[in-house]
């Protein structure tokens, strides 16, 4: 593709092609000096931003690691001052580490982010960065495109202003079949020699094409609209192109020259009303150019939701084989045509359901400001009134941060505004998704917390530089990625409230013992017997649990909010102290009548059971799990496989053996059962009393 420069001569950009002919060059930039190898050194400088879910993991796991190092450490000094035996004090340390330390967390985690990108896939978001699953889950405003992203991005001519006329086109789609009509009275559009010029330069200053089987265009949609209205009306387009200007978002026109005859040859050119209009001198068939009525014309247009491009030509010399941006002066203005690109039919809901969710949705479009805001009004954003570029340049940051608050809709933007406009947001402390689809949309894509390209219109540069890519190109998929992503992150939360006081637990029982001088109630042995068992058959089986209701009912988590939340570490504590509380007591009432091995035998077992009703205390953070207990098949396979293990260890000759354990009576077990469930009732009581007191947390 060679495109002309604003200065002389002209340039053939890398990662383009020449189909054909022969040409001479001189190399004047290469690799980062190239157009190409400055966005992409943008790209590179442009910081790598950490996603919510990483920071807030480097920041758990270092306070954990300290807190159990605290703990261990202290337990052997203070051990070492009471005059232990430093071996035995070592080991029992040792052990206090293992039973806080939640191992099976990390694999856990991954599990999960890695089955929500599965699920993503299923609903056309192919996730590229593992930890940016949970990132969707807690944006709070996503930046999208208009055209086929809120729109079918089928474009179908239906309006057209020639020779001071209007008509209306019928027909949707890419078919080649409608009429045209003149109020209600249908016409031949060949009869109007400036309508026909119109939609034969509409068609020729083009680069679609249909389909072979005649249904359908190849190439950009506004093109093949205006491909197929030149066909309805039978026009000719036989005319030899000659050199191009391509369109460009920064010149918003695009150029094309034709031999005519042997005496002259024809330069067309289509793009923005406002731009055409500055290289017009008159209109076809007048002596002047009336600005003010085609103006009002095209506003009238753009407030139906329709897409506007104006179509101007100029005769030349048949000597001239070129064209330059210099050509583009003392047009004559042909007219305007008006498309309409109908908002998707889903995207409707999934706005509305952004608003639900407390998730600001922000249009940022190349199209008119009144097209943008039309479309705006019909998908449901909100907004007061719209930017455009050129404003945009004008406006000072400081200026910028109150205006986006207002303002949603942003028009006539290129790519570096919409950088702009992310790099703004995040000041504001948003958590901000953005999509894009062009080479240069990749700085914009790599700086947002969430970068989404669009997998089928998107560049590969895009999508290589985004962290999301829609295989629809359709915003409906955006929410249901960000419903996923909500699930992932409260499944992580679920996973960290079940594993902290479940290990917190068993730490806590071996250090009690040790402080108050009594024998301990588990060996390591039993520690990592517990561990293996329960953080396999039960805490993983949390990752399958049911998608919440409601996820999008709720807002989006504050940036800042830890991991550990509030309410987690004081069900931590609640838990822990409940079970160190049932399974000391239980210990020290069997250690003097039914020896060391029967307590710790029993002991095991109450821990053991804690954790698997705590574990069905944990399928919902707030809400009752009665009407959740047996939806998760999982979970229900790991507790049986958990209650068999701990029947091998409790009544297997080799297995007391090895762990140092003893066959319990069966009398024994209603009152283990007894204590065990008296979790599951104190924490669903509590979930009840803060939701009659209206409280987040105790």
């Amino acid at each position: 593709m060679i495109f002309p420069s604003a200065i002389s001569g002209i340039w053939l950009l890398p990662g383009h092609s020449v189909t054909q002919g022969q040409g001479m060059g001189v190399v004047v930039a290469t690799a980062a000096e190239t157009e190409i190898g400055k966005i992409s050194g943008f790209i590179e400088k442009t910081p790598n931003f950490s996603t919510p879910l990483l920071q807030k993991l480097e920041v758990f796991g270092k306070q954990l690691s300290l807190i159990i190092v605290s703990v261990s450490l202290f337990t052997f000094l203070w051990g070492i001052a009471q005059d232990y035996d430093p071996v035995f004090i070592f080991l029992v340390a040792v052990g206090l580490a293992v039973a806080a330390i939640p191992e099976s967390l990390p694999a856990a985690i991954t599990i999960t982010l890695a089955i929500g990108v599965k699920k993503m896939a299923d609903r056309n978001a192919i996730i590229r960065n593992l930890p940016s699953v949970e990132t969707l889950g807690s944006t709070t405003l996503i930046c999208t495109d208009k055209t086929g992203t809120l729109t079918k991005n089928q474009m179908t001519v239906t309006s057209v202003y020639a020779g001071g006329k209007s008509y209306r086109v019928t027909g949707t789609g890419y078919e080649p079949s409608g009429s045209f009509f003149s109020g209600e009275r249908e016409v031949d559009p060949l009869s109007d020699e400036t309508l026909a010029l119109l939609l034969e330069a509409g068609a020729l200053c083009n680069d679609s094409a249909m389909r072979e089987d005649g249904y359908g265009i190849e190439g950009d949609p506004t093109e093949g609209a205006l491909l197929v209205s030149a066909l309805k009306a039978g026009t000719r387009l036989d005319l030899p192109r000659l050199d191009v200007i391509p369109f460009e978002p920064e010149n918003q026109y695009m150029a094309t020259l034709h031999r005519l005859n042997d005496h002259e040859n024809i330069i067309y050119v289509k793009g923005s009303p406002e731009r055409i209009l500055s290289f017009s001198k008159r209109s076809e068939g007048r002596d002047s150019l009336d600005s003010e009525e085609i103006t009002g014309v095209a506003d009238e247009m753009t407030t139906q939701a329709l897409r506007v491009l104006a179509v101007s030509y100029k005769k030349v010399d048949s000597e001239k084989n070129r064209i330059t941006p210099d050509d583009m002066r003392d047009l004559v203005f042909l007219g305007l045509v008006g498309m309409i690109d109908p908002p998707r039919d889903e995207v409707i809901d999934a706005i509305k359901t952004c608003k639900r969710a407390g998730i600001r949705v922000i249009m940022i479009t190349g199209d008119h400001e009144k097209t943008a805001l039309a479309i705006a009004e019909k998908v449901g954003i909100e907004t007061q009134g719209a930017l455009t570029g050129s404003k945009l340049d004008e406006i000072e940051d400081s200026e910028l941060e109150a205006i986006l608050t207002d303002i949603s809709v942003f028009a006539r933007t290129s790519p570096e505004h919409k950088l702009k406009i992310v790099q703004h947001l995040q000041k504001r402390g948003e958590v901000v998704a953005v999509t894009g689809d062009g080479i240069n949309d990749a700085p914009a894509l790599r700086t947002a917390d969430i970068g989404i390209a669009m997998g089928i219109t998107g560049t590969e540069v895009s999508r290589e530089a985004a962290d999301m890519i829609l295989a629809d190109d359709n915003f409906a998929s955006i929410v249901a990625a960000v419903e996923e992503g909500r699930d992932v992150y409260g499944k992580i939360s679920k996973i960290i409230l079940w594993t902290l006081p479940t290990n917190g637990g068993e730490g806590l029982s071996m250090m009690a013992a040790l402080l108050l001088g009594l024998t301990l109630p588990l060996l390591p042995l039993h520690i990592l017997w517990i561990n293996t068992v329960t953080a396999i058959g039960l805490g993983t089986t949390l990752i399958a649990e049911p998608k919440e209701r409601g996820l999008l009912n709720r807002p989006p988590r504050p940036a800042s909010e830890p991991l550990l939340q509030p309410l987690i570490k004081k069900l931590v504590i609640l838990v822990s102290v409940l079970m160190v509380t049932g399974a000391l007591t239980l210990f020290l009432i069997n250690l003097e009548d039914e020896g060391v091995d029967v307590a710790r035998t029993i002991t095991i077992n109450t821990i053991v059971l804690f954790e698997i009703f705590y574990l069905l205390n944990s399928k919902s953070i707030d809400e009752h799990v009665f009407k959740r207990l047996l939806r998760n098949k999982f979970m229900l396979l790991g507790v049986t496989i958990v209650v068999l293990l701990q029947m091998l260890i409790t009544y297997h000759p080799m297995m007391n053996t090895i762990f140092h354990t003893a066959p319990l009576e069966p009398a024994k077990w209603p009152v283990i059962i007894l204590v065990a469930s008296s979790v599951f009732f104190i924490i669903e009581l509590a979930k009840e009393a803060r939701k009659r007191n209206n409280l987040k947390n105790f």
